[in-house]
């Protein structure tokens, strides 16, 4: 079962391959095949993987590479995980986004001891 060292550790893999905007193949083995994300502008028939992959195509679309994630005050127990990402980028038009994002991630424990897989 993995510790609060290996979740923390997992958050930082997770934020670092948003910062270098890797392909959603990077983090579909990552997420349960059914996940919940809030994402209120995305069509709302689709769901788990295809919604994710909807979202993070328009995040390509937008965003230059390298982007920044800044997680602080993690919080972790079993099954959950809280905390406080800064978020930087800057859009393929110039401008320069910044917004502060609390998070809340359900996990589960793979069975062979892996990071969880986050259910959102």
């Amino acid at each position: 079962m993995p510790n609060d060292t290996n979740i923390r550790a997992f958050i930082a893999d997770w934020f670092a391959r948003f910062d270098r905007l890797d392909p959603i193949e990077a983090f579909l083995p990552d997420l349960h095949p059914d996940v919940e994300r809030n994402m209120p502008d995305l069509d709302t028939d689709l769901t788990g993987h295809d919604r994710v992959r909807l979202c993070y195509a328009g995040v390509l679309e937008t965003l230059r590479k390298p982007t920044e994630h800044h997680v602080s005050e993690a919080d972790v127990t079993p099954g959950t995980t809280s905390f406080e990402v800064l978020f930087r980028a800057k859009t393929k038009t110039g401008n320069r986004d910044e917004a502060p994002v609390s998070v809340d991630w359900q996990f589960a424990i793979r069975s062979d001891g892996r990071p969880p897989k986050a259910a959102y």
